[in-house]
């Protein structure tokens, strides 16, 4: 394995369609398409069926009504799962005789990541040169279970800068984002903390795709994010800064793995930047090991902070929601997730 490995893996999961995959799709794919989604269908009835039980359990539990919006409840399945669901069928792919003869004739089966219609966070399948969402029911459950169509005609974009993912985020998860300079040794991979809906503070972390190409191309969107005024001139509310520095400015690495270290912009681009710069020429048996451990301290802290469950008091955010600072309170709180 290799920091390239990476890099590769998270350009992967782009949508894209190609002249070689629309030959395949058009002699392999398109004839099989009625007994591919048929297929599909009954493997997410199988995905389904194998987690009744836990549902169930969920459904009767004094949680069932919990969380902020944006995340996920077994109580609520489907609604939040696209990425679970998405990846227990594709597992399944590999030993059904339908998708064994599309693999052996050279049909790419991949999952991909992107933005779609503008609005969502979507994890789906790639086949050939198809769209396929075989978790299409996780936002509005009424919706059909199975999506597909050919690449051309989605609407949808690639995983590809920060201030897009932003946007995106705010809009999708109903939060609100400020820039992350109290844990700066984090921000290539989670430059924004985020408030949720319950007000709730989180260090925000999507699945490391944008991190990761930009790892292979210079932190070039890393740069970029530093310099956009809008996105960085955002000050985090002085509640949260006050919670974040009474919890964790102690620095005790068994109690957050992450340094509370307020910096500026200008600190996080002329050290922090430059740091991971160097790093990037360094050996990949030196770089490798370091980088994928960075990964997964960002992602520790991140679990970690959830729960913490650090908000300021009721008075405090109702204050800050009058000032259009935090997002509104949900009143159907965790539809939709991250990942």
């Amino acid at each position: 394995m290799s920091i390239s490995h990476l890099i590769a893996q998270a350009r992967s999961l782009d949508l894209t369609a190609s002249p070689e995959q629309r030959r395949v799709t058009q002699r392999v794919l398109e004839p099989r398409l009625p007994a591919v989604t048929s297929r599909l269908a009954a493997l997410r009835a199988e995905v389904d069926a194998s987690h009744a039980d836990r549902i169930q359990a969920a459904a009767s539990s004094d949680s069932a009504h919990s969380g902020a919006y944006g995340e996920i409840n077994w109580a609520r399945y489907p609604i939040g799962f696209c990425r679970h669901i998405r990846d227990a069928v594709k597992e399944r792919l590999p030993r059904d005789p339908i998708f064994q003869e599309l693999l052996a004739a050279g049909v790419v089966i991949k999952p991909v990541f992107i933005f779609l219609q503008g609005s969502y966070f979507q994890n789906a399948l790639q086949i050939g040169n198809y769209y396929v969402d075989v978790a299409n029911d996780t936002v509005f459950p009424e919706k059909p279970k199975l999506e597909w169509a050919p690449i051309d005609e989605v609407d949808f974009e690639n995983v590809e800068t920060w201030p897009r993912f932003a946007t995106v985020a705010e809009t999708y998860l109903k939060v609100a984002l400020y820039p992350n300079t109290l844990f700066p040794l984090a921000f290539p991979a989670a430059p924004f903390l985020a408030v949720r809906s319950n007000g709730r503070i989180d260090l925000l972390v999507s699945q490391h795709q944008i991190a990761l190409k930009d790892l292979g191309d210079d932190l070039r969107r890393t740069r970029t994010l530093l310099d956009d005024p809008v996105l960085m001139e955002r000050r985090l509310p002085e509640p949260y800064r006050a919670l974040l520095e009474h919890k964790l400015g102690g620095n005790l690495f068994a109690q957050f793995p992450l340094e509370f270290a307020p910096s500026t912009i200008d600190d996080i681009r002329d050290r922090i930047v430059p740091e991971f710069q160097q790093l990037l020429h360094q050996p990949d048996a030196k770089a490798f090991p370091v980088i994928t451990e960075y990964f997964k301290l960002v992602e520790r802290a991140s679990h970690q902070l959830r729960r913490y469950d650090l908000r300021p008091s009721p008075a405090e955010l109702n204050s800050l929601r009058d000032q259009g600072e935090l997002p509104p309170a949900s009143a159907s709180p965790a539809h939709w997730s991250l990942d």
